[in-house]
């Protein structure tokens, strides 16, 4: 029988301990952060959060908002009724989340014996890339979810092997207990309901026990099909919610099948290098030229799938532990590699927050590398290591303390962000500064200039300077891309009207209220013109 490996703690709570201080005292400055952007569509301007009756629709009505992650607008509902827009608490436990995720995933690699248990799970408590997930509130999706994830996983193992650990000499089959398989499946329903990305979790633990048993039983295989069956309902519900609700359709994601498969592989090796020299990160990576044409861009998968295959025949002289690593990175990820459209990708094809779980994967084969090259020094690398880590994240915190300091900091190290150029432009403007807000609206169109967004709130910034010819252009330029773009319409009749051209005015608020008949705004306008053009005609 394998042994277990030694542990430099000889105590567990302290070990358990240590990673909670440590973690708590990386993430101290994010008590002083706000709220940032996408946080008002999913907590600050929800109704169905800021409503008391507003669970009912979230759970019942896969269309009510546009993920269909209940579980994470449920919490944030609970917070509401706790200590209401206040950004301190929800910040808060993002953080106790990311820690209760860093001590179940510690547990969990010491049930596996992995040699490098401790190290692997601070360095995934400290690691400035999942500071996007924890820092900005909205992702309390992958905290969530993941700590659900893991659980199941836990709960999974701990079912399947009753003793204290894989190298158990305890029977595993007279032991089992049908509670805790039930326990486990249902947190795994309960991560799918925080973030279908976990849908994963089922090959996960068939990998686990390829890698600990060299095999896969049937018995297991029968475990994991209602895994699978809830699995595959979530994640064909999310593909099809980010199309019709997210609006992950249209030219942007016109990518043929090659094409896709380019990006799941530069995605890959663009993950794995971030993990191990993290920097710079940016909120909106540069977007990538994909071109099945172009040769070079072949090299990206195809040297992953020959690191797979390098793996598969040296995993009798290494062990299978560094391709379990691998694989389970790579299957992980998979959902986010491109395959599918998700309406991020519209920025960027990559994010720091979407490897928050892949990265264990990541991490373990580093460990395991450095394990080996370290030898009886890796005590001070670690400790060099954590420190280095908790200093990169104690930095990178500040980034997600405002919008300004998020779209400044993305434009200072992509200018080509036209997202960001665009937020950093609204930013100005609520705080009324025009001329500000217009430059960055101006660069956000000349990176892309069919956005409408930006033509728009161009066009609103020069009416607000009573230029209205130049605000009308925009607006025409915004009704020639989005037809249907009904505040465009009201707009327009007010500069219109500022023009006196009363009866042209008219004719926009007419179509303003005939494509959104209880438009306020538009018929008080209307009304104002009509008594204008009366009062002209008397």
């Amino acid at each position: 029988m394998e042994k277990i490996p030694p542990s430099y703690f000889k105590v567990p709570w302290i070990a358990g301990a240590g990673l909670l201080m440590i973690l708590l005292v990386a993430y101290f400055p994010v008590l002083q952060n706000g709220f940032i952007w996408d946080d008002d569509r999913h907590l600050t301007d929800n109704p169905f959060v800021t409503n008391f009756d507003g669970l009912k629709p979230l759970w019942l009505d896969v269309r009510s908002t546009q993920q269909y992650y209940p579980l994470i607008s449920t919490s944030f509902w609970m917070e509401y009724r706790l200590w209401g827009l206040d950004p301190l608490g929800y910040h808060i436990d993002n953080v106790l989340l990311h820690a209760m995720n860093t001590i179940v995933l510690w547990r969990i690699l010491v049930f596996l014996g992995v040699p490098a248990a401790w190290l692997v799970s601070a360095a995934f408590a400290l690691h400035p890339v999942h500071v996007e997930s924890v820092a900005w509130i909205t992702e309390r999706k992958n905290l969530l979810s993941g700590f659900f994830y893991l659980l199941s996983l836990f709960t999974f193992l701990r079912f399947y092997f009753p003793g204290q650990s894989v190298f158990s000499d305890k029977n595993p089959v007279k032991d089992r207990s049908a509670v805790l398989y039930g326990i486990s499946l249902f947190f795994f329903i309960c991560a799918l309901f925080g973030k279908s990305i976990t849908c994963t979790l089922p090959a996960t633990i068939l990998l686990l026990f390829w890698w600990k048993q060299n095999r896969i039983d049937l018995k297991i295989i029968q475990l994991m099909v209602p895994y699978f069956a809830a699995g595959l309902g979530f994640a064909t519900l999310t593909i099809w919610l980010e199309k019709v609700n997210a609006g992950a359709l249209g030219p942007e994601w016109d990518y043929s099948f090659w094409d896709r498969f380019l990006i799941a592989g530069r995605a890959l090796w663009f993950y794995v290098a971030k993990f191990i020299w993290p920097s710079p990160l940016i909120f909106t990576y540069p977007m990538w030229e994909i071109d099945a044409s172009v040769w070079w861009q072949y090299l990206y998968p195809a040297t992953f799938l020959l690191l797979i295959l390098i793996l598969w025949v040296l995993r009798k002289k290494i062990g299978r532990g560094p391709l379990t690593a691998i694989l389970f990175f790579a299957g992980t990820i998979l959902p986010a590699l491109g395959f599918f459209n998700i309406y991020y990708m519209r920025f960027s094809l990559v994010s720091d927050h979407f490897p928050y779980l892949a990265s264990i994967g990541i991490l373990l084969g580093v460990a395991g590398v450095m394990t080996r090259l370290t030898g009886k020094n890796l005590p001070v690398f670690a400790v060099l290591l954590l420190l280095a880590l908790g200093h990169l994240t104690w930095k990178q915190i500040p980034v997600y303390k405002n919008d300004y300091n998020l779209w400044s900091d993305t434009i200072q190290k992509n200018p080509n962000a036209w997202m960001a150029q665009y937020n950093l432009g609204n930013v100005f403007i609520a705080e009324q500064k025009i001329e500000k807000a217009m430059h960055h609206y101006r660069k956000a169109l000349r990176i892309k200039p069919d956005f409408p967004r930006a033509l728009y709130n161009l066009g609103n910034a020069l009416l607000t300077q009573e230029k209205t010819g130049e605000a009308i252009i925009q607006y025409q330029a915004v009704i020639r891309i989005k037809p249907g773009f009904v505040d465009v319409y009201n707009n327009w009749g007010v500069a219109l009207l500022m023009e006196g051209k009363t009866q042209e005015a008219i004719t926009r608020f007419q179509k303003a209220l005939e494509l959104k008949p209880d438009f306020a705004d538009a018929r008080n306008n209307l009304k104002i013109a009509r008594s204008t053009s009366a009062g002209k005609l008397q």
